[in-house]
C-alpha cells in the first residue's frame, strides 16, 4: 500500500524513537510503501538549519526520508493542501497526525492512516 507521510508524523516517529510505519503494518496487515512530498523535505531542511530541539528532530526526520519515495507537486499551494492533492492524484493513503489535515482528508474522502499520541493507529476510508 502506497502511503503519503506528513511532516508531523515524521517528527512523531523521531520523538517516539519507534518505527511507527511497522506498527501500522502490523495493525492493518499490509506492507506500507512510504512516500514523501519534496516540499516536506524542503520544510524539514529549513527547520534543521535552525537551532534547538526541533532542529535536531528535523535532522533525524530527514534521514528517514532517504528511504522513502519522493513525489513532486508542482501546484502553487501550501504544503498541507499539496499533501491532500498528491494523495488524491496518486490514489494514496495519507498518513497523518495533524487534526486539520485529517479533517480535510475526511471531507475529500481520502483514505487515512491516523497516528495517535498513544501510538494507536486507525485506518479510515479505504474501499476495495
Amino acid at each position: 500500500m502506497k502511503v503519503l507521510v506528513d511532516t508531523s508524523l515524521l517528527i512523531m516517529i523521531v520523538e517516539q524513537g519507534r518505527d511507527l510505519i511497522r506498527i501500522a503494518e502490523d495493525t492493518i496487515g499490509e506492507v506500507i510503501e512510504p512516500y514523501i512530498l519534496e516540499d516536506i523535505i524542503d520544510e524539514l531542511e529549513k527547520i534543521a538549519n535552525r537551532s534547538g530541539k526541533k532542529s535536531n528532530l528535523a535532522k533525524l526526520a530527514l534521514k528517514l526520508t532517504e528511504r522513502m519515495g519522493k513525489i513532486k507537486c508542482l501546484k502553487d499551494l501550501p504544503v498541507d493542501l499539496k499533501l491532500l492533492e498528491a494523495a488524491q492524484e496518486h490514489g494514496m493513503v495519507l498518513a497523518a497526525v495533524d487534526r486539520k489535515i485529517i479533517e480535510e482528508a475526511r471531507r475529500k474522502k481520502i483514505p487515512l492512516l491516523i497516528f495517535h499520541e498513544d501510538l494507536r493507529v486507525t485506518f479510515e476510508g479505504w474501499t476495495l
